[in-house]
């Protein structure tokens, strides 16, 4: 009897030890199944996942010194601060300033230097997920970054990096992290950075062929620098679609702005340019052909608003892998074969603070007065914009043989250092 009854007992432990590991097992697979995906988190902004507790903890509600800020721009994926409106004749008192990021769930410090150009500042693709609050130096006085009036800025996408985007918050209120039971003493400013898969029509290059230009003035096709040796809609087509192809390569998400047969201007809903915002890309790529018969190797424009950043390093690339670029600088801190785009002058000679290129200029939002400049048609839609880094690559003359035929032989070459150059300046 008592060999039956031990029996019996294991039958029962051994029963509800199973119907235990179903029961788990169940609510295993609930809670595996009912986890939040990459398509949940689209939506979700990092604070919806943030230790609230540690959070209230971490962030400094008030600071004894504090520096008044007034206006931001942002420039393909960096952000830069201003002391004042953006545009003003003087000089901004930010200049020269360092801005110091604090991660607070870590205490991570993260600082960079703005030095006045568009492309200077703060890099926001560098940034790991995590709020952040924003310092600077004032005469060696670490002071906080706040705002009079508050605001919270319309999202920043960041490009496409081993699959993910981030999505950067910009703001400076005193509700900011009203939420989670935070209250500020003033309008402090707060980067938010958020990593996720990217939304499917955001993309992160847009390329420009050049030529069959609408011009609305005359109401006529710019062919562009076509002659017996280069047809410039052509080829710039060609070379996009290469360039496409090598970008692919590293994950990016390309769009050329025009078809064989179209021909889109740079004004008005359908130009380059509001295709390129519609976009929502980082990086404006003009690929053209020159005029001027005295330059015989491809070269780049780049903004007079921006250090020539990413000019500078593709010529680097360039250089290392043996091509020749067409020996010309504006100035000394810029690499061979990377110029400036000159300013247009008004009718009585005075120079204005608007680019002659409406590749460089229609496409840099705020930072290069997008819409502003000439009495018909305009961007007007976009001069408060984000803008894009613009980059006009010259790839050879026209007008050139030795130019033209310098490019045929290096067509490939130049295309895959050209992306090269890319890929290392944005570090993707």
């Amino acid at each position: 009897m008592k060999k039956v009854r031990v029996k019996k007992k294991r039958n029962l432990r051994t029963m509800i030890t199973g119907i235990v590991t179903v029961a788990v097992a169940v609510v295993c697979a609930f809670l595996y199944a009912s986890r939040p995906t990459e398509l949940d988190k689209l939506s979700q902004s990092y604070l919806d996942t943030v230790d609230v507790e540690k959070l209230q903890q971490k962030v400094e509600t008030s600071f004894e010194s504090s520096y008044q800020l007034k206006d931001y721009v942002v420039y393909g994926e960096t952000l830069s601060l201003y002391k004042d409106r953006y545009g003003s004749v003087k000089t901004d008192k930010m200049q020269g300033n360092n801005i110091v990021l604090r991660n607070v769930m870590n205490d991570s410090i993260t600082s960079f230097t703005f030095n006045g150009k568009a492309d200077s500042g703060i890099d926001l693709g560098s940034l790991k997920e995590g709020v952040y609050e924003l310092y600077t130096y004032n005469h060696y006085e670490k002071e906080r970054i706040y705002f009079d009036k508050a605001f919270k800025a319309k999202t920043i996408t960041t490009m496409r990096r081993n699959k993910k985007v981030k999505d950067i918050t910009f703001i400076a209120d005193k509700d900011a992290l009203k939420d989670q039971e935070i209250q500020l003493t003033k309008n402090y400013a707060f980067i938010i950075v958020t990593k996720h898969i990217p939304k499917s029509n955001v993309y992160d290059v847009v390329i420009d062929p050049c030529g069959n230009a609408m011009n609305y003035s005359s109401n006529s096709v710019d062919i562009g620098a076509s002659t017996e040796i280069l047809d410039e809609p052509t080829t710039s087509l060609v070379l996009a679609k290469k360039v496409k192809k090598e970008l692919e390569k590293y994950g990016l998400k390309v769009k050329i702005l025009r078809n064989e047969n179209e021909t889109p201007g740079y004004y008005g809903a359908d130009g380059r340019p509001a295709r390129a915002y519609k976009a929502k890309a980082k990086l404006y790529l003009a690929l053209g052909a020159s005029q001027d018969e005295n330059v015989y190797a491809p070269y780049m424009l780049t903004s007079p608003y921006t250090n020539s950043g990413l000019a500078n390093t593709i010529s680097y690339v360039m250089n290392k892998k043996g091509l020749t670029l067409y020996a010309a600088r504006t100035n000394t801190t810029q690499n061979i074969g990377v110029l400036n785009d000159s300013f247009v002058e008004d009718g009585d000679g005075k120079v204005e603070k608007y680019e002659f290129y409406p590749q460089l200029r229609e496409t840099g939002g705020r930072a290069t007065y997008t819409g502003l400049y000439g009495s018909e048609m305009k961007n007007e839609g976009y001069k408060n914009s984000y803008g894009m880094y613009g980059l006009y690559f010259a790839y050879a003359s026209a007008t050139n043989s030795e130019s033209v035929t310098y490019y045929k032989d290096n067509e490939n070459a130049l295309a895959k250092a050209l992306v090269s150059g890319i890929i290392a300046y944005f570090e993707v």
